[in-house]
């Protein structure tokens, strides 16, 4: 469980109070600049806040030795650089202290083959799709066992359809075991599809917070976003999707 109480980083994060339970998959949505990454660097460990407090499992987050913490967390930052020339085995290796892709992982992101290429050479979706892997190699034990916390900061950026698709269902599978993973992704139907709570922060601030059907209306999108959002229901009956209204 993680609970993020009155959390507060000055001109980032205002007043944020959420609690998040094993085997949940959350969607945090905002604008650019809502302060998304803020939340995720935070509950990282990666930056302290001014106030508030961070609890997994029932205990402050900033009381676990780094060591420990890292068996338990993984974090996919928005952005990530790599200083050195490194072949994606390496990478792997370097991580997870080998490079042997859990099948989970590979039947997702299909890592195998670009093992022996340099990271530098692969493309953007490829690269993405390595840095996925190893930050769930990193702390697969835990993952196996459903107690890992897995946070994601724009995790499908520069993939193609069928890798977003794949990859999704990869982190709702890992949920459903009882890991807790939470994802920033902009795309608002992808929370209908592959998430059941979801974390909206407009202005820095939490705006609304709760399971998928309750949060997720046109009204409260479009008041996300200012901007018109519309609710299409599929000709089953059984699908919803959020379009863009004309200004």
């Amino acid at each position: 469980m993680l609970t993020v109480s009155h959390l507060f980083l000055k001109h980032r994060l205002k007043s944020i109070n959420v609690s998040m339970h094993a085997g949940q998959c959350w969607h945090v949505l905002g604008q650019n600049g809502a302060g998304k990454s803020s939340l995720f660097d935070v509950i990282a460990g990666l930056v302290e806040p001014d106030s508030g407090v961070i609890r997994l499992n029932g205990r402050d987050i900033s009381a676990f030795p780094i060591s420990v913490l890292a068996t338990k967390l993984t974090y996919l930052q928005q952005h990530y650089a790599l200083s050195f020339s490194l072949n994606v085995s390496e990478i792997l290796t370097f991580y997870a202290g080998h490079a042997d892709i859990p099948y989970d992982v590979e039947q997702a992101l299909l890592i195998k083959p670009l093992l022996h290429h340099k990271l530098n050479n692969l493309s953007g979706g490829e690269q993405q799709r390595v840095h996925i892997a190893r930050c769930l190699m990193q702390v697969w034990h835990t993952i196996k066992n459903g107690d890992a916390l897995i946070l994601l900061d724009e995790p499908i950026q520069s993939l193609d359809v069928v890798f977003q698709e794949q990859t999704l269902a990869m982190f709702k599978a890992l949920a459903q075991k009882g890991n807790l993973v939470v994802l920033s992704i902009h795309d608002v139907n992808l929370s209908l599809r592959y998430c059941d709570h979801v974390l909206m922060i407009k202005n820095k601030s939490e705006f609304c917070t709760g399971d998928v059907k309750s949060v997720m209306t046109a009204e409260n999108i479009t008041a996300l976003y200012n901007y018109p959002f519309t609710a299409v229901i599929n000709q089953n009956n059984s699908e919803k999707f959020f379009i863009r209204s004309p200004l």
